[in-house]
């Protein structure tokens, strides 16, 4: 996990606080402009252990701040001790400094004058998440969701953290071309917005191709790229051309009601969206060559879309599933739901890649890591293969972004004796 510290360990806050004691009228000011130019939060490295960084959050108090909560990695269950700035005495400066591992890269919120009321439940989690605001002083941010639930967050990337070089465009890489449309569900009477990438050279004649379809697929699209991480592995022959269909409800509150496991969404996808796919696009029905994926809800949707229709869904691809759905004391559903039924089933012809961030804390009443590690277990007692993997970071497209690569090429080993490099 990570410790967070109550003392003045951070020497860059001590020297701060030892010039502000000797009555330096500039201290408090050169922090400030030296964070201006090199960006929040401080990173340094302190002691010899090089597998830790020492990083402090800062806010510049404009006046009427009376407390400070920093979001980062997940949500606090219980109270915010751990979480709430500390304020240097007799200066504008509020801190707090926590050793993280020097490969974590993640993203990070600020609640100033939160109402320091504990979270109840994942909904409260979601509601409250638009009151936090970015780190003004840190120039890295993205936004997380489109509009109308349109908000950024501010991007914490430590010096040992994993390159992300799929998702970057290259030149001399040929481009696939993208369609955006909506549908209108009339099994769900939601509306759906779709994204049909298909890949360079796409022909509707000879082969037909492997299709991915990709929940939240804005998020993949606008922030993880994922269109060019499909470019570039199909350029370097990693992969085999892929048709790429990228899905996004029309907001939070649909989302949350459609994707975790509700049967009305699979029959969306497999009378609706897949036949008009097919319809329109050269892709296979073959479920050994297609692929279900997604984040959060859309990892727990994707396990389900398979689960139901193994004849249509052969690989699964879930980033930080929600397998801890629908949570306690829900009427009808025992905790961790899908799991027990994988558990009471028959073993289906399906794949799996999966994976959890290692700093994914426990939001209210579950545990992430525990959950993920319970279907694990239960896919693998009942012969399933299963990719695992932890990744450092925590719930987070930041972090999704570059291991979705690893969940993809989990299904296209590369052959035994292939040099890396060569097209295979």
């Amino acid at each position: 996990m990570f410790t967070a510290e109550t003392s003045l360990t951070s020497p860059r806050i001590a020297r701060v606080a030892a010039a502000v004691e000797a009555g330096d009228p500039h201290a408090v000011d050169d922090l400030w402009k030296e964070v201006a130019e090199s960006g929040t939060p401080l990173m340094e490295q302190v002691g010899d252990d090089d597998t830790r960084t020492l990083v402090t959050f800062l806010w510049r108090d404009p006046g009427d701040t009376e407390n400070v909560v920093v979001l980062f990695c997940s949500a606090p269950s219980g109270d915010f001790d751990g979480f709430r700035l500390e304020r240097l005495p007799g200066t504008d400066i509020w801190y707090r400094s926590y050793f993280l591992p020097a490969e974590l890269r993640t993203t990070y919120l600020f609640s100033v004058n939160d109402s320091l009321v504990p979270f109840t439940s994942y909904a409260e989690v979601l509601r409250r998440l638009p009151e936090y605001r970015t780190d003004p002083l840190n120039p890295r941010d993205y936004t997380l969701m489109g509009n109308p639930d349109r908000f950024e967050v501010s991007v914490l990337e430590l010096p040992g953290a994993p390159r992300q070089p799929w998702n970057i465009p290259r030149r001399g890489v040929a481009k696939g071309r993208t369609q955006m449309r909506t549908m209108d569900s009339s099994i769900l009477g939601t509306r759906h917005h779709i994204g049909v990438h298909v890949p360079p050279g796409y022909t509707a004649d000879g082969d037909d191709y492997n299709v991915f379809v990709l929940f939240d697929g804005w998020s993949y699209h606008n922030f993880a790229n994922v269109t060019t991480v499909l470019d570039n592995l199909l350029h370097t022959g990693r992969i085999p051309p892929y048709v790429l269909v990228m899905h996004t409800n029309e907001d939070q509150e649909i989302r949350a009601r459609e994707l975790p496991c509700h049967d009305p969404f699979n029959a969306f996808l497999t009378r609706e969206l897949m036949p008009w796919v097919h319809e329109n696009y050269h892709i296979t029905s073959d479920p050994a060559r297609t692929v279900v994926g997604g984040s959060c809800f859309g990892g727990l949707a994707a396990f389900y879309a398979a689960f139901r229709e193994p004849g249509r869904f052969g690989n699964v691809i879930s980033q930080s599933g929600s397998f801890w759905w629908p949570g306690k004391g829900v009427p009808d559903r025992e905790e961790e739901w899908l799991t027990r039924r994988f558990e009471e089933s028959p073993r289906l012809p399906v794949r799996f890649s999966m994976e959890i961030g290692s700093l994914e804390r426990a939001i209210v009443d579950y545990d992430p890591m525990t959950t993920h590690e319970t279907m694990r277990d239960v896919l693998v007692r009942k012969g399933y293969e299963v990719d695992y993997s932890e990744y450092t970071g925590g719930h987070d497209m930041v972090c999704w972004r570059g291991t979705l690569v690893d969940r993809l090429l989990s299904f296209h080993p590369r052959p035994k004796g292939s040099p890396a490099g060569r097209k295979t």
